[in-house]
């Protein structure tokens, strides 16, 4: 047990800056938001600069490490955050939660590279050179996984800035290269790209919190964060029993996506056609990027309402409101940005405006179930996740086995409606499980 006197100038250091966390989040959300115009534009050049084939090329690469990090990162973004934001309200000590949580990274990102390197590597044979291929992805995935623990702590010690610092940096960094490099550039070479944007992000993220724990004076409290390692260890086990759960929700919806695209990139048309797929997959996730910046936001703050259940609908049903009211913005600014911008792209994307009107459907529900899913995993309930996110997963899963190819239309479409699926059935579980528990 630690003594209590010693803790108080902690919790005190502590409540000062959870003090300040609402500020520091809305200076997070606002260098968020301009990061994703500055990612837009980025890609809008490039849609325009580089050869379809190019773009679709890169784009599959990424798809194939998300897939690879859904089932590799082992849930360490949600857990990590949730754990340490409960340590900080009790006082607990937080360095074998941050060990524990650095031994999951580095776990995940072995598992990664393995896993790109005997699962995926026969699925990349669509590029120039197979080879490259995986050493890119493999490095991509590793740094998404970096990306997600620096994240969960930079959220949990109020230091959400340094996020949104990172973010533009990335899109930034992208938005340049898109300007300034060879037409001819291959979509490897705009992998590696992004790998560097992602390593430079990732390294002043890492560089920020370092300051930030030296500014804190963790080495005078030395005692109070002691990890020792029987305690780091009970922290790996925790923090694994809840990230094991999210690995399941996020590898099943990324390998049903990653599953649309080799379709379609080992169609006919190849990476061409799948360029006009990722135009629509590209706004799915500038979209969806809004709820996911909000989220480490609402988690902390569900974590930190306890085992209150009528604090955290209320949480839940706020966040509901906001939520819904970002996608109907957001299909709007899609249509007419359509609308504006597919005139100046190469002729051969003119038919992704309506696969873009699909895929901005299919991110407006899960934006809107974003809330009942962060409710669920405050509770550690991940068994209604799971539930909801495996029959949606399957659902896409299924339906794309019975095409031989698709096209990007028929891609998105199943995809539209494999997140209805989800939303609604996330849905009526939020609604039963609180009625039964008003009604005890």
């Amino acid at each position: 047990m630690i003594d209590t006197e010693k803790q108080t100038p902690f919790r005190r250091n502590f409540a000062r800056l959870l003090a300040r966390s609402r500020s520091k989040n809305s200076i997070y959300l606002a260098l968020s938001m301009i990061a994703r115009v500055l990612n837009a534009v980025g890609m809008f050049i490039a849609l325009q600069r580089f050869a379809p084939s190019t773009f679709g090329e890169m784009s599959y690469l990424q798809a194939t490490a998300v897939s690879t990090v859904g089932f590799c990162s082992l849930g360490i973004e949600l857990s990590v955050n949730a754990q340490l934001t409960r340590k900080i309200k009790e006082g607990g000590r937080l360095a074998p939660t941050i060990l524990a949580a650095c031994t999951l990274a580095i776990t995940g990102i072995c598992l990664a590279c393995t896993a790109v390197a005997v699962g995926f590597s026969s699925q990349l044979t669509v590029t120039e050179s197979a080879h490259l291929a995986v050493i890119a992805v493999c490095i991509y995935s590793s740094f998404m996984i970096l990306t997600s623990l620096l994240t969960a702590i930079s959220f949990a010690l109020s230091a959400s800035i340094n996020v949104g610092v990172s973010y533009i940096l990335t899109s930034s960094l992208f938005a340049v290269f898109a300007i300034f490099a060879d037409t001819r550039t291959s979509g490897i070479g705009l992998m590696f790209f992004s790998v560097v944007a992602q390593v430079i992000a990732v390294s002043y993220m890492a560089t920020a919190l370092s300051r930030l724990a030296k500014s804190w004076q963790l080495r005078r409290g030395y005692e109070l964060i002691h990890a020792s390692l029987e305690s780091a260890t009970a922290e790996v086990k925790t923090l694994f029993a809840y990230g094991a759960k999210q690995i399941l929700v996020v590898a099943t919806l990324t390998f049903s996506q990653w599953l649309i695209q080799r379709k379609i990139v080992y169609g006919d048309d190849g990476a061409s056609e799948n360029a006009i797929y990722s135009v629509g997959n590209q706004i799915f996730n500038m979209m969806t990027f809004i709820p996911l910046i909000i989220t480490p936001i609402i988690i902390t703050r569900l974590a930190a309402a306890g085992d209150d259940l009528a604090l955290r609908k209320r949480i839940s049903l706020a966040s509901l409101k906001l939520f819904s009211g970002i996608a109907a913005i957001a299909c709007v600014a899609v249509f007419l940005g359509l609308r504006i911008g597919i005139p100046f792209l190469p002729a051969r994307y003119a038919a992704a405006e309506v696969t873009g009107l699909i895929a901005s459907f299919a991110a407006a529900f899960q934006i809107m179930k974003s809330p009942f899913s962060l409710f669920f995993l405050a509770e550690l309930k991940a068994s209604r996740e799971i539930a909801s996110a495996t029959a949606s997963a399957l659902f896409m899963i299924v339906a794309t086995a019975t095409y031989a190819q698709l096209t990007p239309n028929q891609g998105t479409t199943i995809r539209l409606l494999g997140c209805a699926l989800q939303g609604l059935l996330l849905a009526a579980m939020f609604f039963l499980e609180t009625r039964r528990a008003k009604e005890r």
